[in-house]
């Protein structure tokens, strides 16, 4: 009797022990099996804002992170391009000169990336890769002599492709700031003004006259900064 009473205290006190032990683990290395929110603003073909939601880790170091980010685009129409070829009229850039136009844009970007964990690069600083799809809505708006009348909306929407690397210090067990350097690249879509003698398809004769008077993205370089929370 006194054997079996040793046996079960013995074995009582193991499974306590192993309890203990799982209990203890760091909460860091738990968040960073969860999902990230993270929020970054900076330049990206113009003055940029981000939201993503990024679950790192999913199989083994790789991890999906889905993102929508909106850019202010003081650049919309080419500086260079006549406003009217066929009139003979000045350039964008010269109808602006004498305050004659203004210009808008924006863009609105949607991403959904494959991400690669690289580890520790330094104390409390992680390297994260990143690549995938992109879908941009793109718009340019024209407005001559202050008159809404003489007012015009260009929009077009594209998809692309994309890469960067973001880096990570931790500043406390769920918060991190956070540096993000990239490029996307979009192709080619229909541009349309709302009507359709104004709407063109990608190899429509006279899309590309069209699209030149345009500064709708194609390369973009990114670099943003921000912060991201794990949870």
């Amino acid at each position: 009797m006194k054997k079996l009473v040793a046996l079960a205290v013995t074995a009582l006190a193991a499974t306590a022990a192993a309890q203990t032990t799982v209990v203890v683990q760091p909460s860091s290395s738990l968040g960073l099996r969860g999902l990230e929110f993270g929020v970054l603003g900076g330049y990206a073909g113009g003055l940029n804002g981000e939201v993503f939601v990024h679950a790192p880790n999913v199989a083994g170091p790789v991890g999906v992170k889905a993102s929508a980010s909106y850019t202010s685009a003081s650049d919309a129409l080419r500086d260079d391009v006549s406003v009217n070829p066929t009139l003979g009229l000045d350039t964008f850039g010269e109808f602006k000169q004498q305050g004659l136009a203004t210009e808008s844009g924006s863009h609105a970007t949607y991403a959904l990336d494959g991400t690669y964990n690289l580890g520790q690069v330094g104390r409390g600083v992680d390297l994260t890769a990143y690549a995938g799809g992109r879908y941009g809505t793109f718009s340019a708006t024209e407005t001559y002599a202050g008159d809404a009348a003489l007012s015009q909306t260009t929009r077009t929407s594209a998809f692309g492709v994309g890469a960067g690397a973001m880096l990570g210090y931790r500043i406390s067990d769920r918060a991190s700031l956070v540096g993000d350097l990239g490029v996307d690249q979009y192709f080619n879509g229909a541009i349309t003004n709302g009507t359709d003698a104004g709407t063109y398809k990608v190899g429509e004769a006279g899309y590309n006259d069209v699209r030149a008077r345009f500064a709708f993205p194609g390369t973009v370089f990114k670099a943003k900064v921000g912060v991201k929370f794990n949870f």
